[in-house]
């Protein structure tokens, strides 16, 4: 009796550390103090690199994830491999060959538990030999999305063991990481362990791969039902028996289980076994600007005769996903019973796969800060969890899928045909593998709402069923798309599925530039209809601080083959449509500083329509992911905040567009919409619509008061016409509740229109015949502002405040705030503008304010400067 209570008594102290029980005694990260070398270094094969005393003082000390490519950067035996044309420096040859990773560790307790090594990524294969010997051999160990769990209790020792990994680089034709047309491939080709590496130990009975499923009543959202399994296996050579004890939010329940020998099971949990997984008024998950993405976590222990086997943990999110489909044919999707438009951008990692937790985090927090609720992953990125565990607490939504790295001949290097380039019964089971594991490593994170399978292309049928039946056994709880691309540019047809139908999705471009009007106009390929799965404007020529960092100054200007290096691939390399576009609207750059500064402005306009049109047309419009969201290195393509995290334009005319009670100007019928992405209605409000002409002459100010049903638009106002418009003029929204001010935008518009010529669009671009005239705002009159800023610190945060006003009688046009670091001019990011590139009417005064990490100071002094268009 006595020991029964004192076993309660550590079981509730287990429990009571709501979920962060440091777990290390079952988990141990094996990621750091690892060396590496190449095997033209070696002589030795893995049964004597393995063992103990081994030399390895020759070898490069890293900490892991690291390719290898990012272990020489570490090491410095290349600098600077980003700049200029570095990367192409970097001999490729010796990366032809395998390379060792080698660690020591040590163990204890061994002979009274089982212990299994657990590799998260490796790129592409390896043999992995452990004290002497050979544990896993090349012919199994395949795959960088294969997750691979090594028995080693008949090899590990107690005391120091030895740990060796030889990395086979993969083939051109190897199903392996790929960069597209987005960015170059990596000398090394990401070779090397790319993920952790855990031991994980159990006392004889093991539990893993937790799954916590939640259907939540869509009519009420006031009670939820969760259902959860978890794998566990005997180890013993006998019967054993278990006691799973698990605590959600407080609850605690427990089932007893018999295992036989080496018996695995998936053991359920379900609400109609347990009255408790029936949560009522459950917190439930939101994508952002819908509400609260609240968390909970799922701790499971496995008792054997009363002693702790092992345990886990489990975040998730209490939330339902569906896809519907709209009365035209286009998917949409639903959280928790309510339609979402979906709003985000692609995601792409390092080139070398070294983000940082703290700048994967970053990256995620930008996109809560725009006002955006998704990111694409076009492959399973991410060198660990960080990824998904922040878009769980920022409530982005994150869709996820293979790459089409594997569906063109030029990238995978295998002929193609109309289905991915993966048709062999070998590479099927081998790719379906891969993806089941991911699923499985993944599937608890609420924010993950739709798997795809492609991206470009259908998988073949055969590959597609293979692909349905490992998910039935995995994951049922969200929807599956086959592929992202319903058909193809030049084909009126659907593309359709011989197993799952019709995609319901498109991907028809563009992705070079085009003019804002452009997403309204388009009825038939990339524009405000459907759900685009990757479209945008275009180039996003970064501010020209980072232009420096990544160009020599020779390089500066003229905009040169140095340039284009640092720009997409293929039909990707060039600025020529955008430069003719710019050229004709803005007017010829007479420098660097002139160019990027105004780059900025078209950033600001090309973005903005294009998020707005899908807003406005919501929901024959159900989604949109602007193409790309970061970038992999430093580059002038595709991104709405470069390598640096330097916000560009296009970030602060997303966050504008993506407001989510907001005034908006359709370019089409040259009206005034409003746009609501809550879920619940607004009534009382006010709208205070100005006309300026280009001398900020009042032509037109208007008050309209409105309501607005919850997640929907519509127009409020038709502009009428208008005499003595000059060729370049402005429009100010303001929409207010109650007296308060809710959100503002600021267009800058022209009398001659922006003229797409369709008839003659190519799958990445449709050309123009005509262009907008925005040349007078090179003219504009100098105005004069008033500022005050005040720096404010925290703990951890440093906050600049800027109150500003404009002082004359002019326009005041496209200020750019930026907070730098005295000492050194550099620019301190990441940093979160509540905005930016702003524009004052005569006399209009606002207040806005900058966050940044004291930290990212770096012991030095935070400075704050300005600049616009036409103020001094």
């Amino acid at each position: 009796m006595i020991r029964k209570l004192f076993l309660f008594i550590g079981i509730i102290a287990l429990f009571s550390c709501n979920g962060k029980t440091d777990t290390k005694k079952f988990h141990t990260n094996l990621s750091v103090d690892w060396k590496i070398t190449s095997s033209k270094n070696l002589e030795e094969s893995g049964d004597k690199i393995s063992k103990v005393g081994f030399d390895d003082n020759s070898w490069y000390s890293i900490d892991l994830p690291s390719t290898v490519l990012n272990s020489l950067v570490k090491n410095g035996v290349y600098k600077d491999i980003y700049f200029g044309n570095n990367l192409e420096k970097i001999p490729a040859d010796q990366f032809k060959v395998p390379w060792w990773y080698r660690k020591t560790f040590y163990s204890k307790n061994t002979k009274n538990q089982n212990t299994h090594l657990v590799f998260y990524g490796i790129n592409y294969r390896g043999n992995i030999w452990l004290n002497g010997n050979l544990i896993a051999s090349a012919d199994d160990i395949e795959s960088p999305f294969r997750q691979f769990d090594i028995d080693i209790s008949n090899y590990i020792i107690d005391g120091e063991n030895t740990l060796a990994v030889e990395i086979i680089p993969p083939k051109r034709d190897d199903l392996t990481i790929g960069f597209v047309d987005w960015n170059p491939r990596a000398p090394d080709n990401n070779m090397g362990i790319w993920r952790e590496v855990y031991l994980e130990t159990s006392k004889g009975v093991s539990i893993k791969n937790t799954f916590v499923q939640t259907d939540v009543n869509e009519e009420t959202l006031a009670e939820a039902f969760l259902d959860i399994s978890t794998e566990v296996t005997n180890h013993f050579s006998e019967e054993s028996k278990v006691k799973l004890l698990m605590e959600i939010d407080g609850v605690t329940i427990s089932k007893e289980i018999t295992l036989s020998s080496k018996e695995t099971r998936i053991v359920k949990f379900n609400s109609k076994e347990f009255e408790d997984l029936h949560f009522k008024n459950p917190k439930l998950w939101w994508p952002n600007n819908l509400g609260k993405p609240e968390l909970y976590n799922c701790k499971i222990l496995c008792l054997v005769n009363e002693e702790l086997s092992d345990e886990e943990n489990a975040r998730f999110g209490i939330r339902e996903i569906e896809q519907y489909v709209n009365s035209e044919g286009h998917k949409g999707f639903k959280v928790n019973g309510k339609k979402v438009l979906i709003k985000g951008g692609g995601w792409v990692d390092d080139l070398m796969l070294a983000d940082t937790k703290e700048k994967v985090e970053a990256q995620i927090q930008y996109a809560k800060h725009m006002n955006l609720n998704t990111i694409r992953l076009e492959g399973f990125w991410g060198n660990d969890k960080t990824i998904y565990e922040k878009a769980d607490e920022y409530g982005v939504l994150l869709m996820i899928g293979w790459s089409c790295h594997w569906e063109w001949e030029g990238y995978c290097g295998r002929p193609e045909t109309e289905y991915m380039c993966i048709t062999t019964p070998e590479d099927m089971e081998l790719q379906a593998k891969g993806y089941r594991d991911q699923v499985v490593w993944l599937r608890n994170h609420p924010s993950i709402f739709l798997w795809v399978y492609g991206s470009d292309k259908l998988p073949h049928p055969d590959l597609e069923r293979k692909l349905n039946k490992y998910m039935e056994g995995v994951d049922t709880t969200r929807p599956i798309l086959a592929c992202c691309r319903s058909r193809d540019f030049d084909i009126e047809h659907s593309n359709v599925s011989e197993v799952s139908g019709s995609i319901g999705v498109k991907m028809l471009g563009p992705y070079g530039y085009v003019t804002p009007n452009y997403w309204y106009l388009d009825k038939n390929i990339g524009g405000a209809y459907g759900f685009n799965t990757e479209t945008g404007p275009g180039p996003q020529v970064p501010p020209i601080e980072s232009i420096k960092k990544m160009l020599p100054e020779e390089n500066y200007w003229p905009i040169d083959e140095m340039w284009e290096f640092h720009l997409g691939r293929n039909e990707f390399q060039t600025l020529d449509r955008y430069l003719k576009a710019f050229n004709a609207r803005y007017g010829e750059a007479s420098s660097l500083e002139d160019f990027a500064f105004r780059s900025q402005i078209s950033n600001y306009e090309a973005i903005r329509g294009m998020f707005e049109a899908f807003a406005v047309n919501k929901y024959n419009s159900t989604g949109i992911i602007q193409w790309m969201y970061n970038s992999a290195w430093p580059e002038m393509f595709w991104q709405l905040f470069d390598w640096y995290l330097m916000p560009n334009g296009a970030f602060y005319g997303t966050k504008v567009a993506c407001q989510p009670l907001s005034l908006i100007y359709n370019y089409a019928d040259n009206n005034i919409y409003v746009s609501n992405e809550f879920n619940k209605a607004s009534k009382n409000l006010r709208a205070e619509i100005t006309i300026l002409d280009i001398n900020s002459k009042v032509l037109l100010s208007k008050e309209v008061s409105f309501d607005i049903d919850a997640t929907s638009s519509k127009m409020i106002f038709k502009i009428p016409k208008i005499t003595d418009l000059s060729s370049t003029y402005f429009l100010d929204l303001k929409l207010k509740s109650q007296g308060v001010e809710e959100s503002r935008n600021f267009y800058w518009l022209s009398t001659k229109k922006d003229v797409p010529d369709f008839k003659n669009s190519e799958w990445y671009v449709t050309p123009y015949k005509d262009f907008a005239d925005f040349t007078a705002l090179n003219k504009l009159t100098q105005a004069k502002v008033n500022v005050i800023s005040k720096f404010e610190e925290s703990e951890n945060d440093q906050m600049l405040n800027v109150v500003i006003e404009n002082v004359s009688d002019k326009i005041a046009f496209f200020i750019e705030f930026r907070v730098f670091c005295e000492e050194t001019g550099e620019t301190i990011l990441p940093v979160f503008w509540s905005d930016n590139y702003i524009s004052l009417l005569p006399g209009e005064r606002r207040s806005l304010s900058a966050k940044f990490k004291v930290k990212d100071l770096n012991g030095n002094t935070p400075a704050f400067e300005y600049k616009g268009m036409n103020i001094n």
